[in-house]
């Protein structure tokens, strides 16, 4: 037996009681971040001090606090998550999409292990496990992300008897290809006021999924705020959409923040969440708001023919804020 079998069979046999993974569907992965002074979300901007130094490659990050939520649908540790899967269908799906890595680094007391990952043409997702000797308290952040990649977010939470389980979404936008190497050396963890240097390096590569680009390129505008839709890759079991914020310098005047969001309904009257996977400064922009996101809907119905995106903006101060929805926008999915 080789060591990927031995180590996929350890981590199927791993107790997770049920009690825990109670608490934990409770409080959909919730946990303390820093804030962006933002009333609506709670939400990370890893800078060069604590999540990025790849400096050239990554302009800036952002994590979607629903972003854990994606555990529902994506496999992390063998069988042992399938207690979120509320459609058994599409945990299936990402069983048979997912290519099982079974990576394992131990360096100063922490075990880092990756567990499976797929990539859509769009984005890079693997699931991963932290394990360390001693209690690191909130969860651990990388110092060091991929260094083949322009944004990335990260989320999870500790599970007992099992480590810190997380996923990882990386955008491959601005270099998509048939085949992505990805290179990973995290250098160091941190935790609060804890870090913990280390000598971690992955290695791996991910054939790109059979999936279809779809062209769109329709904007909706208000009160100075305009979404833009990009593009879109659709496989048998999920829709990454790449979508930008543009700002009009004068809503500045009033607003600190803006932040778009998209929300989805399907031709079959499904509804679906489309937290973002990351976002970056949008080259050339105006304003110091206008930013460029990758998002992803999981779960997608395989017989939906179309998808009907609401797009949504949040703007805030200091001391208000408020929320502007926009007319929809609909996309062929055949």
């Amino acid at each position: 037996m080789n060591e990927q079998n031995r180590f996929k069979e350890a981590m199927n046999e791993i107790p997770v009681p049920s009690k825990e993974l109670d608490a934990i569907l409770a409080d959909a992965f919730q946990q303390e971040k820093k804030q962006r002074k933002f009333p609506f979300k709670r939400m990370v901007k890893y800078t060069a001090a604590v999540g990025i130094l790849s400096i050239g490659l990554i302009s800036s990050v952002y994590v979607s606090p629903a972003f854990a939520n994606f555990v529902t649908q994506i496999p992390i540790i063998g069988q042992a998550f399938d207690y979120f899967i509320s459609q058994e269908d599409y945990y299936q799906a990402y069983e048979e999409i997912s290519t099982d890595i079974g990576l394992v680094e131990e360096s100063n007391g922490i075990e880092i292990i990756i567990e499976q990952a797929f990539y859509d043409g769009s984005t890079v997702t693997l699931s991963y496990v932290l394990r360390a000797e001693e209690d690191l308290g909130s969860f651990p952040t990388f110092e060091n992300m991929p260094m083949n990649i322009r944004n990335a977010g990260y989320d999870g939470k500790y599970v007992d008897g099992v480590g810190y389980v997380g996923m990882m979404t990386v955008s491959m936008r601005d270099n998509p290809q048939d085949k992505v190497n990805i290179m990973w050396s995290p250098q160091a963890i941190h935790s609060g006021e804890k870090v913990i240097k280390g000598d971690w390096h992955f290695e791996f590569s991910l054939n790109k999924l059979e999936g279809k680009q779809i062209v769109i390129n329709e904007q909706v505008k208000k009160e100075g705020v305009t979404v833009e839709l990009i593009d879109a890759i659709k496989t048998d079991v999920n829709l990454t959409i790449n979508y930008l914020q543009d700002i009009d310098p004068a809503v500045h005047e009033r607003w600190s923040y803006v932040e778009a969001e998209l929300s989805a309904i399907d031709n079959l009257g499904n509804k679906y969440e489309v937290p973002y996977n990351g976002g970056s400064d949008t080259k050339g922009g105006d304003s110091s708001e206008d930013i460029t996101w990758n998002a992803t809907i999981h779960g997608l119905d395989p017989e939906a023919t179309s998808i009907m995106f609401y797009p949504f903006a949040h703007v805030s101060s200091q001391s208000d804020n408020k929320r502007i929805d926009f007319e929809p926008i609909t996309i062929e999915l055949n």
